[in-house]
């Protein structure tokens, strides 16, 4: 089945009220053709004609899991000079330093790391000076809190009350925000300091040249990209300018940039993290997650964002239950995962793997096979509900970048019964994984099959030249699709002098299960303490 013409789907927008020009129309009908043969297998593929039909049960098989206990987080022992979140609280603890000089420092990295990386919408001095007395003020009457005087970065798409949200766009953040979305508000309840607004990639969808701002560079080469839409969070983590930064995932936007700026990142369950006072870009598969240099980083983090949010109709709570690593279970899929990916990344996987094998556990067997549909399904639902989104800015469109323009267009003409096919579709992939699940504790798989994305918008795996949007997300939005978390792990620097990233998939609402294995791993490997060229003065490029 061809799909429809560009004639054909012109028409369909306007009769939706879209006046579109040539060029979003050529760029909308070439992603519906290519969508297409994974659009029309779903179309011909029966779905059972009762109750379990009903995409709801996507939703039920994420909440029906019970939550693992993070346990206390190993230290990354020594090895890097510039100080993760356990060592602030040590160094605050002994008196070593104070907040009011990390926060200050901080500040100082962030104007440097912006001037070459240009990572940075607003430093939020002030604020962040006030905060750092309020917290050098409890550590000294002995009453700090979890995470108490640790600077830390926002993405531009998540809310700080009395700051503007941009998300990256002209059309955005007209007024400061009125409240600060709940990641923030918990993380600040905790002592935790914003320090910054981080560069985003238009409304989290955008390509790597947003008009407005503009790249961000890699910190490990300048003529790369750092990743979206996540991109200035992690790019301000891997210059070692804060030791956190929260992003948001929809098809991979927290993994993806960890992973090429060689770090550690985290998309959490759906509905284990709130989303109030997020721009939203598609219901079905927006997470927010943090990202960081370590796994016990992030296993701080994460205990004090993960929670119930009245506000959010994705969470509710949820019930504990133990687990340990003692006889781990790991399943290495290939297929749609590995049929596109590099040498050089595929032998990170290797190595991540072995070590955890030498460490104790067992690899089994498992596939996905519905995996190599993901990705087109994927983005149909978040393409879609993204058109529905944007809908009411269609006269402001000339305003936005075109890169959003002709992706949230690929949307507009969804019938409803492909979309609700591929809510269906979730259903079945989720089925896929409880097959897998029953034998194994963990997927290993790449993070991304390549290194860092030229600023064109292209990758290059095995030599070969592939357009970014073909190629990035084909692991990531698995978990995106189905609701599973995902974290990225850095796995060494490939000979393009950038780094490598294998993801571990845990059952939803165990994300304790793969911090507590990427721990493992980072005790036994430096991969997480290398040095990006921006930090050591080496770099190339821009």
């Amino acid at each position: 089945m061809s799909g429809p013409s560009a004639d054909d789907l012109r028409a369909q927008a306007a009769r939706l009220g879209f006046a579109l020009d040539d060029d979003v129309v050529a760029a909308m009908h070439a992603a519906v053709t290519g969508a297409e043969p994974s659009t029309a297998a779903l179309r011909d593929r029966p779905a059972p004609f009762d109750l379990s039909a009903d995409p709801a049960h996507g939703d039920a098989w994420v909440r029906r899991h019970a939550r693992v206990p993070l346990d206390e987080p190993s230290s990354d022992g020594p090895g890097d000079d510039v100080p993760g979140v356990g060592d602030l609280l040590a160094a605050y603890a002994a008196g070593t330093t104070t907040p009011e000089q990390v926060v200050a420092d901080a500040l100082t990295a962030l104007r440097a790391a912006h001037e070459t990386l240009n990572c940075t919408i607003a430093f939020l001095d002030e604020r962040a000076a006030a905060a750092a007395a309020e917290s050098a003020r409890r550590w000294a009457d002995g009453t700090p809190r979890a995470l108490e005087g640790v600077p830390f970065g926002v993405k531009d798409v998540i809310d700080v009350v009395g700051v503007p949200t941009t998300a990256g766009s002209f059309c955005h953040g007209d007024s400061p925000a009125t409240e600060s979305a709940e990641v923030v508000r918990r993380l600040e309840a905790a002592g935790a300091i914003p320090v910054s607004k981080d560069a985003t990639t238009e409304f989290a969808v955008g390509g790597p040249n947003p008009p407005r701002f503009g790249p961000v560079a890699n910190p490990w080469r300048l003529d790369r990209w750092a990743g979206g839409s996540s991109t200035g969070s992690a790019a301000a983590v891997a210059a070692r300018a804060v030791p956190f930064a929260l992003g948001t995932d929809v098809g991979g936007s927290t993994r993806l940039p960890s992973a090429w700026c060689g770090l550690t990142g985290l998309k959490p369950t759906a509905g284990a993290v709130s989303r109030s006072g997020v721009v939203p870009l598609s219901w079905t598969a927006e997470t927010v997650g943090p990202i960081a240099r370590s796994a016990a980083d992030l296993t701080r983090v994460f205990a004090v964002l993960a929670g119930v949010d009245p506000r959010d109709p994705r969470q509710e709570p949820r019930p504990e239950e133990p687990r340990d690593l003692r006889g781990l279970r790991i399943a290495v899929p290939g297929g749609a995962f590995t049929e596109l990916c590099d040498a050089e990344v595929r032998a990170g996987v290797d190595g991540l793997v072995a070590d955890l094998v030498a460490a104790g556990a067992e690899v089994v067997g498992g596939e996905v096979p519905g995996a190599a549909d993901a990705l087109a399904v994927g983005y149909s639902i978040v393409f879609t509900e993204a058109a529905s989104l944007h809908r009411i800015e269609v006269d402001r469109w000339d305003r936005y970048d075109p890169v959003v323009v002709r992706r949230i267009s690929q949307g507009i003409t969804t019938p409803a019964v492909d979309y609700l096919r591929a809510l269906q579709f979730r259903v079945e992939l989720q089925r896929e994984l409880d097959a897998v699940f029953a034998r194994a504790d963990l997927i290993v798989v790449p993070t991304c099959p390549s290194t860092a994305p030229r600023l064109d918008g292209t990758v290059v795996v095995d030599g070969v030249e592939y357009p970014l949007y073909a190629a990035q997300s084909r692991s990531t939005m698995l978990g995106n699709l189905t609701g599973v978390p995902g974290l990225a792990v850095p796995t060494g620097v490939a000979s393009d002098g950038c780094p490598v990233s294998a993801q571990l998939i845990a059952p939803p609402h165990a994300e304790a299960l793969a911090l507590r294995a990427a721990q493992l791993f980072q005790s036994r490997t430096d991969h997480h303490r290398r040095r990006p060229a921006v930090v050591t003065g080496k770099t190339s490029g821009r």
